[in-house]
């Protein structure tokens, strides 16, 4: 296992570990959430994480409540 330092989505303060790690842009990501920017409102893997209030959609857009297994 290798630590790939801290998730570079904004307000995520998970270390990523190089197994679940999801790198975009040669960014690394704690889930595939936080690396897809949030859409629809996906949680982050981490419960309670600031990083899913912080990148919520606006008012008035769909949001999916809970983590998903979705890969993109």
């Amino acid at each position: 296992m290798t630590d790939m330092g801290v998730c570079a989505c904004p307000g995520c303060e998970h270390e990523v570990a190089s197994e679940q790690a999801a790198v975009t842009e040669g960014r690394a990501y704690c889930c595939t959430a936080c690396a897809a920017g949030h859409p629809t409102g996906r949680e982050c893997i981490h419960a309670g994480c600031a990083c899913s209030e912080l990148n919520r959609p606006p008012a008035g857009e769909e949001v999916m409540e809970g983590p998903s297994n979705a890969q993109f």
